[in-house]
């Protein structure tokens, strides 16, 4: 491929953008093509990659950019949905796998809170059979003192488990929810601590 089909496959693949958009992408195509020189031709076309790629790249480029602009008139607002919507086409993979990330992301942390809740159920039920065993203990106090003993003990030991279970997956759930919402923020922020 030769710089005059190298241009047209790219002017082809740019024709939707807006008319000084186009214009300047050409432009800078042009000007990369004169420094290198008609030598170093096939080079130059080399480190630009196909004019697929350079096409995807200078929409998702210009997407960000006008993202990144305010609004000055309702003709600029256009202009930049449009932009974005070429650069949403012009990664047909990207929307997809994005979707994708945040499906697995949502789905850890569903699992997460749900076995941190399982494991909050599970401290609040040995709280509540604590005292159960201690007054089952109880009724069988004249019968036979050892299982009296062992009754008693199990429920104390059912009580305080239980409680310290309750208590810490309590603290542990607040803390997880805590950093899971301020990490999402950050990542709507763009990265910055919030």
């Amino acid at each position: 491929m030769n710089k005059q089909e190298y241009m047209e496959q790219l002017k082809k693949r740019l024709r939707r953008l807006p008319k000084e958009d186009f214009e300047r992408a050409v432009e800078y195509f042009e000007e990369y093509f004169a420094e290198a020189g008609a030598a170093h031709e096939a080079e130059a076309i080399e480190d630009l990659g196909s004019p697929k790629e350079a096409a995807e790249q200078i929409i998702r480029d210009m997407a960000l950019d006008y993202s990144e602009e305010p609004v000055k008139n309702v003709k600029g607002g256009f202009h930049g949905l449009w932009v974005a919507f070429l650069a949403l086409c012009a990664a047909p993979l990207a929307l997809p796998l994005m979707l994708a990330g945040v499906c697995v992301a949502a789905s850890v942390l569903i699992v997460v809170l749900a076995v941190m809740f399982a494991i909050l159920v599970v401290g609040a039920c040995s709280v509540l059979s604590g005292p159960v065993t201690l007054i089952a203990g109880f009724t069988v106090a004249w019968k036979s003192i050892p299982v009296f003993i062992t009754c008693v003990g199990i429920g104390f030991m059912f009580t305080g488990l239980g409680a310290m279970l309750t208590y810490g997956m309590y603290q542990l759930c607040r803390k997880f929810l805590s950093w899971s919402l301020q990490t999402f923020a950050r990542m709507l922020r763009g990265g910055r601590k919030v």
